[in-house]
């Protein structure tokens, strides 16, 4: 481990601009333990693989999170949980099922202590503190978002009143209905300058940056998917979204609306039994607890509701078993999972893509010595009773290729929705990316 002196938003300002640079960022937003900003920079190797059997490409990060010797960065796409499920879409997608990054050394900034460190491989360390220190920052951009395009408010509503009929006809009960908002820029843009203004105005525990092979991540996502830790598998859904007051009289009423509504709340303990269900199939008979319930957290720009389902993983578990009985997340499908994962197919007029999948990080803890909370690490020998391991739910979270960037926004919708209010809704949710491309 070696301290160098830079502060969070100077690694952030040189690294954005850099080839094959991952960052997770908790933005100093300490929820669920989350308070590091880890960067991959200088990766070994990157991989995009998409294969139509999805156990083969289970089988490629399985073997890429068992390595003691780097640390992996990775994304899986909503539609890969298609895969595992055995749905044919009707969509394409460019997205990749899996997008790996393997590093053998990272930089850590713990945002508690205020102190920055290189972890891993110290033969390592001269070349990317000099590669770090070298390069030259530019913050001023010239691209503007000139148009966007999503799904209408009639087309929403009306995508709404046919889930609200399926809903009667008892083939799902609740269902997260997402609207795809495209933005254009009059040139390729600084997606560096679109990060620093997300996690500047809206700060995220489970942000992320990564530039792929053809396009860049920009996450803002509230949400943890699952964190594996010493043989315990925690989830924490998020149902019932309000925005920040103005004020504080009016955060105080927003607060309190949401938890005395009704709806969100039975969206939320219906997701809770979906996963329940979901980690009870990968944990010892019993096992499986619900440690918070609809607890209101607030966050810079918005309050949730957010519960924690945790459980004591079986002895024979594989890291391959877990993804199939968990991804997707239960709080962006809905329930009951596979019912209604066809309907979202069926209803939603284009693909999810990387929107609704997941943005993981594996660190093996013995070469790396990354502090237990936040994203978290695994050990070197990579079993599931050793190891942690840290994904979020990659909701508010953009794919930008050339000069267009999309990303998708949604809720859960039940029979109560009021589809108006559902519509709002998705626009409150997509304001941090919009502010941040300049749009709005």
């Amino acid at each position: 481990m070696r301290e160098i002196k830079i502060t969070a938003d100077e690694l952030i300002n040189k690294l954005v601009g850099c080839a094959g640079v991952c960052v997770l960022d908790s933005c100093g937003v300490n929820h669920l333990g989350s308070h590091l900003l880890i960067a991959g920079f200088l990766p070994l190797e990157r991989l995009e693989i998409t294969r139509e059997n999805p156990s083969e490409t289970l089988t490629i990060l399985g073997d890429k999170l068992a390595n003691p010797n780097y640390a992996s960065i990775f994304t899986l796409s909503y539609d890969f949980g298609l895969k595992l499920e055995n749905i044919v879409s009707r969509h394409k997608s460019d997205e990749p099922d899996l997008f790996i990054a393997t590093f053998e050394a990272l930089i850590i900034h713990d945002y508690e202590t205020n102190k920055t460190h290189l972890r891993g491989n110290e033969q390592r360390f001269d070349e990317i503190e000099n590669a770090l220190f070298s390069i030259k920052t530019d913050s001023t951009s010239n691209s503007k978002v000139f148009s966007t395009t999503s799904t209408d408010a009639e087309d929403y509503i009306n995508s709404i009143e046919k889930i609200q009929a399926l809903i009667r006809k008892g083939d799902t009960y609740q269902t997260n209905l997402t609207r795809q908002v495209k933005v254009t820029w009059d040139e390729t843009p600084d997606v560096g300058q679109v990060f620093r203004r997300l996690r500047k105005e809206n700060p995220a525990p489970f942000a992320a940056f990564l530039k792929r092979r053809n396009d860049t991540v920009i996450s803002a996502s509230p949400e943890r998917f699952l964190r594996i830790a010493d043989g315990i598998i925690s989830t924490s859904p998020i149902k019932g979204t309000r925005p920040r007051g103005e004020n504080p009289a009016e955060d105080v009423r927003l607060r309190n609306e949401l938890l005395a509504s009704e709806k969100d709340l039975a969206e939320n303990v219906m997701i809770v039994d979906l996963l329940r269900n979901d980690l009870g199939r990968v944990c010892e008979f019993g096992s499986v607890r619900v440690t918070k319930l609809c607890d209101l957290e607030t966050h810079p720009t918005l309050f949730h509701l957010v519960s924690t389902i945790c459980g004591k993983l079986r002895k024979d578990i594989t890291f391959a078993e877990i993804i199939k009985a968990v991804f997707p997340c239960g709080s962006i499908t809905g329930c009951p999972k596979i019912s209604t994962m066809k309907i979202i197919d069926e209803i939603e007029p284009t693909s999810r893509g990387l929107s609704m999948g997941a943005i993981g990080v594996s660190i093996p803890n013995s070469k790396f010595q990354i502090p237990n909370t936040g994203f978290q690490t695994h050990n070197s020998q990579f079993t599931i009773h050793n190891s942690q391991l840290d994904m979020n739910v990659a909701i508010r979270t953009m794919v930008a290729r050339k000069n267009i960037g999309t990303f998708n926004v949604g809720g859960g919708i039940v029979i109560d929705s009021i589809p108006a209010d559902e519509f709002t809704e998705t626009e409150i949710k997509s304001l941090a990316l919009l502010d941040a491309v300049n749009f709005t």
